[in-house]
């Protein structure tokens, strides 16, 4: 009866520090990732300046604040976006990632400019070369971190739209697994903008929208102050039981119906304990990571 005792005992100590080891494991992958992007994204650049804007003719008809860059916070999977739809948001912006196709002419050019961007993606993990054998399909939410080096950027191509976003999404590579969800929210410092709607109501911003109307709208070629970036990460354990298909599986996006379309800090506590509430029903082991994260160069009063 006593060794039968220890043997129960270690037996569950052992599943139950397995367990944990797992999901510290799962955890700190989400947290390294997190940490990454909220690092590249602090390092966003505009470059705006002020200059007139011409008539066909060439005369000058107004006096606007300008740039040649973008910030662009939109729906994942709304095109040009990319990602899953009901994955929250894809952020795209340009930072001094150092990128470039020709390290060895630019590789010392520490702070060449890129086009960057991030969004979740459902899919199959990507087949091995030959001669590597064939993998069992391993179906997942992935965040994905995109760097377009600086010989290929397209942002330039236009002053208006975005349609440069989808010439980034090439170069895109998953940096996490068992992320679902991402909530970029654009906001004012909280000492200015307590409730969090000023600058965008519904989890978006675009630098180029309404950018030569007169006057100008605050976010015109203008970067926010603050981006609050929200991930929600799920253990492998969670994810190996219910991404079992090609299609994102109804239980994840079950538990983000209705939630995360409307950005105020009332509504996102809110949505925040609906959905803890929703995955602890579905028995899915998460963690939820959430920073303000402040744009250095961003020059809004």
């Amino acid at each position: 009866m006593m060794l039968g005792f220890v043997l129960t005992t270690i037996s569950q100590t052992s599943t139950v520090t397995r367990r944990a080891s797992d999901k510290i494991g799962a955890f700190q992958s989400a947290r390294a990732a997190f940490d990454l992007m909220t690092q590249r994204l602090s390092q966003a650049t505009l470059n705006s300046y002020w200059d007139y804007q011409y008539d066909s003719s060439g005369n000058p008809t107004k006096y606007l604040r300008k740039s040649e860059l973008h910030f662009l916070v939109g729906q994942a999977g709304t095109s040009p976006l990319a990602g899953n739809t009901g994955t929250g948001q894809a952020i795209y912006f340009q930072a001094p990632a150092g990128q470039t196709d020709t390290p060895t002419t630019l590789g010392g050019l520490e702070n060449l400019l890129n086009a960057v961007g991030y969004f979740i993606s459902y899919g199959n993990e990507d087949a091995l070369p030959s001669p590597f054998p064939t993998a069992a399909a391993k179906y997942r939410y992935r965040l994905m971190e995109a760097i377009q080096p600086t010989e290929d950027l397209g942002v330039y191509d236009s002053t208006t739209g975005a349609a440069w976003a989808t010439g980034v999404d090439t170069s895109a590579v998953p940096v996490a697994e068992n992320i679902i969800y991402m909530a970029a929210w654009p906001r004012k410092a909280l000492a200015d903008d307590p409730a969090g709607t000023t600058l965008s109501s519904t989890y978006s911003y675009d630098s180029r929208l309404n950018a030569t109307s007169n006057p100008q709208p605050e976010t015109a070629n203008q970067m926010p102050p603050v981006v609050q970036i929200t991930l929600v990460a799920i253990d492998e354990a969670s994810a190996a039981r219910i991404c079992t298909g090609a299609n994102p599986p109804s239980t994840i996006t079950n538990a983000f119906n209705g939630l995360f379309t409307t950005s105020s800090k009332t509504q996102f506590d809110q949505d925040i304990v609906t959905l803890e509430g929703r995955l602890g029903a579905a028995n899915i082991n998460y963690r939820i990571f959430t920073a303000m994260v402040p744009i250095r160069e961003s020059k809004m009063q």
